[in-house]
């Protein structure tokens, strides 16, 4: 029989009768199963780092140890020094005799930078056209262009379960940039807490996509006119839906990050270049997405029969 509990968040008294199933740590309150699943994912990510560090200790790998707490690490990462409260500027500044990487990290430090400092010289297609396509496509769509705030450059960066699309584009980018491609679990949700296992690709930094990035973000992703009007061509079209669009009695894109005079904006270009009627409808939480009627959606077919795409087939083929 169960017994009486308290939630592990917010302290509240739980009757049995009262508890959800799958709920025998929280109240149930969304909030709370979201605090207690990121508060799980955090342990289980400390577990696996703890065995990983076990499993290179006994290979006779160096470590180094954080003064704080004498926890031992490959590196004393941002993440650990914030459970003390500190950042890595002001541990150094406190413990400046003490080293934060072992010797495996400073080697593969040290080669990631001179891989870095040699983008330029990567022997890559110069950027035509097609690139600005494809990336103008990406943008109104799922792909998304970062740029540290110490960092001269800027990025293109994406990822998502779609294996098949995500090397196609990976593949296509690889053309002009020095990427990676590679499979990982993703950072804990902010407001879930769940991690997802997915494939992730970056490209390293170029002039090139700083200039994305001057363009397409004012503090979060916009859509610049002069920029879409010049190379929202079909090829873009066909990625930006495959990224962000669906079909099924008639075709929409889902353009809900975007401001209300930006969707109006693409509505009319959508009309004027392909002769796509296009309606703005909301959803519940107000934001705008685009609808197109039959008689679109069978011009919108003619397009997308030009195109094959790996791993859109689904899409593509309506």
């Amino acid at each position: 029989m169960r017994q009486p509990f308290h939630c592990v968040v917010c302290g509240q008294r739980v009757e049995p009768g009262y508890a959800h199933q799958a709920c025998r740590h929280t109240c149930g309150n969304a909030e709370c199963q979201a605090a207690y699943q990121k508060r799980y994912s955090a342990k289980v990510e400390q577990r696996r780092q703890s065995n990983r560090i076990k499993q290179l200790q006994l290979q006779g790998v160096d470590m180094v140890s954080c003064a704080v707490c004498n926890q031992e690490f490959e590196m004393i990462h941002h993440s650990h020094l914030k459970t003390h409260g500190l950042t890595v500027k002001e541990y150094k500044n406190l413990y400046p005799d003490l080293p934060t990487l072992n010797s495996r990290m400073k080697q593969t430090r040290g080669q990631g930078a001179l891989t870095q400092s040699n983008y330029l010289t990567y022997l890559g297609k110069e950027p035509d056209r097609e690139l600005y396509e494809f990336l103008t496509g990406c943008l109104l769509g799922d792909g998304y262009v970062e740029k540290g705030s110490n960092k001269r450059n800027a990025r293109y960066a994406e990822g998502g379960s779609n294996q098949k699309y995500l090397e196609w584009k990976y593949q296509f980018l690889s053309r002009y940039f020095s990427c990676t491609f590679n499979e990982r679990l993703s950072s804990p949700h902010t407001k879930t807490g769940k991690q997802y296992q997915g494939w992730w690709l970056k490209t390293k930094v170029h002039p090139i996509f700083t200039e994305f990035h001057l363009e397409w973000y004012c503090k979060k992703k916009v859509v610049p006119p002069n920029f879409v009007s010049q190379y929202l061509t079909e090829f873009a079209l066909i990625i930006w839906f495959c990224d962000d669009g669906c079909s099924n009695n008639s075709i929409r894109f889902y353009t809900m990050a975007f401001s209300d005079d930006e969707v109006k904006f693409i509505v009319t270009l959508l009309k004027s270049r392909f002769g796509l009627n296009g309606k703005i409808l909301r959803n519940k939480n107000n934001q705008p997405f685009i609808n197109m009627n039959a008689d679109s959606k069978i011009k919108f077919r003619k397009i997308t029969s030009r195109f094959s795409i790996p791993g859109m087939e689904y899409k593509l083929n309506f």
